[in-house]
């Protein structure tokens, strides 16, 4: 790690609101204000790469870049081409009531035959299935005004109230290069930081 501190980070970065967020000027969102700070650290200088996942990933495995965010989850594509860092951030899936403030009153099995609106690409489709909720795809479910699921930092972001209802969860992560093992210390104890994330994410999903 010593060619990188007082030196360059050279990070690769895919598009992933809020995680990431490409914007004409420069890139902005929860990861890339981490990284930054976490740069500072090492009193180094960034130069960012764009592209997709694989891309970069692939990038990685040949070592031409530090570290790769963008949103990141655990999974076994991702560790057999990179070194992973332990999970900094666990995304718990729910269903949300609009808030009409009023408190949320779900009695047991009250969510069988409701209409919940979600995304086009989700991971919580079957789960609701699974409960006897009707999942409704919708091009804006932040604009339902019943229910709807979704990661509870978004539900919170656009004034739904999450219930017990859980879905899901996707751990996140950043990948580095096998055999980074110094950078990855430095970046893990970084992360493991309390850089109150839930906030964050939240201020940066409204802002979208």
């Amino acid at each position: 790690m010593s060619d990188i501190e007082n030196g360059t980070l050279y990070i690769g970065i895919t598009e992933n609101a809020p995680w990431v967020i490409q914007h004409s000027q420069r890139p902005e969102g929860v990861e890339i204000h981490l990284l930054e700070a976490f740069a500072e650290t090492l009193s180094a200088k960034i130069e960012w790469h764009w592209g997709s996942e694989n891309e970069l990933l692939q990038a990685l495995n040949h070592h031409q870049l530090d570290i790769v965010a963008g949103g990141l989850t655990t999974n076994a594509r991702i560790e057999q081409l990179a070194a992973i860092t332990r999970p900094f951030y666990t995304t718990h899936y729910a269903i949300g009531i609009k808030d009409n403030g009023q408190p949320p009153r779900l009695a047991p099995d009250s969510i069988r035959e409701k209409e919940v609106a979600v995304p086009r690409l989700n991971t919580v489709m079957h789960s609701l299935r699974e409960l006897g909720a009707h999942p409704i795809i919708q091009p804006h479910p932040a604009n339902a005004q019943g229910m709807a699921a979704g990661p509870t930092w978004w539900l919170l972001a656009h004034d739904f109230t999450p219930t017990a209802y859980s879905l899901a969860k996707a751990h996140h992560v950043m990948a580095l290069p096998k055999g980074e093992n110094a950078l990855m210390l430095a970046l893990q104890r970084y992360l493991n930081g309390n850089h109150h994330l839930d906030a964050e994410l939240q201020r940066w999903e409204a802002a979208q």
